[in-house]
């Protein structure tokens, strides 16, 4: 093996399981450096000591170092939980019904009364347990975030990647299918977590991961951050210094959500309003930085039941990207016009996702004719609600035909993405949104079918022969 060049060595590494790549590294001090590239190219961390240590020895570590191209920061931060009661009531919902002990009846006998007593002041006691490992756990991670070596751990070691390509804060999930099995161990409180929803700490969380020590990071090439409160973009930090780490971005996936106390606000306000500051331009501007722009995704978790957050000027301005071929944009007014000509100006656009967006001025049967006919797409997804003046169209709603046949359920997402990127579509005259065939599927369901007998719901599970 010694005589395989570095490309074959990669190669090899590639195939075995990490035990045998660290293996390998001990081998010759030439394995060592071929074998890192292939132990640790992600690292991923979140909000506490042990994490924060590990990050730090990986960024000093002369070899792992140079072999990172991704890091993930799992910015999750605990919820104040502020006392047992609040904590107990989570205990009272029905997917704990097999832990809590069952009341007894009416008819109940003197024992089972006296046992179901000892089992709810058992049950007690272990909710209390678990309560004080919670605020252990909270207290814990609040001294982290006040203490100056939060920031500095992490700004100190985002800088000592050399080969670091992208960047990952998430502040969503509570389940062990999208938290790391390290933050699962760490925070395990033996049921749902109670995390902070409120976004007020993403800025920060961000800032650290961007411009560490003040520097703007501009080797990396793809940004994704799920939820993000919209005042980063709003003065928090310089427009130039955000334009400077945006400008060399090829993908851009943002995901924003209104801290609490602009949430609150919501229910007087429109979301547009709520999200006002977007106007401001500095989003649009370091978007505009990213010239060489390939995949970009703008996504409001404010979701669009209160309306549009924000108007799709305020966020795409005039901006031209030479490469950009996949749009994802959610939760955004806009007028036929804007939008169309918006799409036009990109050259080699060829994918384009729209969810809940309302045009001010227009129709939205009118604007994707003009999508089908002026662009060259070949995936079109609609979600939610697209929504203008004169109607309302829920992507959801299925053909009423193809469910009757043979309970096909073909939906009007379905339906619009084939009518948009069919250019050879014969049927002039037709257009989905104009089909009234299109119906709810539970009302179809409900009206139709399929329906099962009790006895047959488990039939191919039957294993009693």
């Amino acid at each position: 093996m010694e005589d395989f060049p570095d490309e074959v060595l990669l190669k090899i590494c590639r195939h075995l399981n990490f035990t045998d790549v660290s293996n390998l590294r001990c081998v010759t001090s030439r394995f060592a450096p071929i074998g890192a590239e292939v132990l640790i190219k992600r690292v991923r961390f979140h909000v506490s000591q042990v994490s924060l240590e590990r990050l730090d020895a990986i960024a000093s570590h002369q070899v792992l170092s140079k072999a990172v191209d991704t890091v993930f920061f799992e910015g999750n931060i605990l919820a104040n939980v502020g006392c047992i009661h609040a904590f107990s009531r989570h205990f009272e919902a029905d997917h704990h019904n097999i832990d809590r002990p069952k009341t007894p009846g009416a008819d109940a006998t003197d024992r089972e009364v006296r046992l179901y007593e000892r089992n709810r002041q058992k049950f007690q006691q272990e909710i209390s347990t678990k309560y004080e490992r919670y605020r252990k756990l909270y207290d814990a991670q609040q001294t982290i975030l006040n203490s100056g070596t939060y920031a500095t751990l992490i700004a100190g070691s985002i800088s000592q990647f050399p080969k670091l390509r992208k960047v990952v804060l998430s502040t969503v999930g509570r389940c062990k299918h999208v938290l790391s099995e390290r933050f699962m161990t760490m925070f395990a409180v033996d049921c749902a977590l109670p995390l902070e929803p409120d976004t007020c700490h993403t800025k920060e969380q961000l800032k650290a991961l961007l411009v560490p020590q003040d520097q703007p990071l501009t080797v990396i090439r793809e940004l994704e951050v799920h939820v993000l409160s919209p005042k980063f973009f709003t003065g928090f930090l310089p427009s130039h210094t955000i334009c400077q780490v945006f400008a060399n971005l090829k993908v851009i996936n943002l995901n924003f959500r209104l801290e609490r106390d602009d949430r609150n606000e919501l229910d007087i306000m429109t979301a547009e309003n709520c999200y006002g500051s977007f106007a401001n331009g500095h989003l649009r501007d370091a978007l505009k930085a990213a010239s060489g722009l390939q995949k970009l995704t703008i996504n409001f978790d404010d979701f669009g039941y209160f309306g549009p957050c924000t108007h799709l000027k305020h966020v795409l301005g005039e901006s031209v990207w030479p490469d950009l071929d996949l749009l994802d944009l959610d939760c955004m007014s806009t007028t036929q016009e804007y939008l169309i000509d918006t799409l036009k100006r990109q050259p080699v656009l060829t994918k384009l996702t729209l969810g809940f967006f309302t045009l001010e001025d227009g129709r939205w049967t009118t604007a994707t004719d003009m999508m089908r006919k002026e662009l060259r797409l070949n995936l079109f997804v609609a979600h939610g609600v697209l929504e203008d003046s004169e109607r309302m169209h829920p992507m959801h709603l299925i053909d009423t035909d193809a469910y009757m046949e043979d309970f096909a359920e073909f939906s009007l997402t379905n339906a619009l993405d084939m009518y948009v990127t069919d250019h050879d579509l014969e049927e002039e005259d037709y257009h989905p949104l104009d089909d009234e065939n299109f119906t709810d599927p539970d009302e179809l369901r409900e009206d139709f079918g399929p329906y099962m007998d009790s006895d047959e719901a488990f039939d191919e599970m039957d294993c009693s022969e």
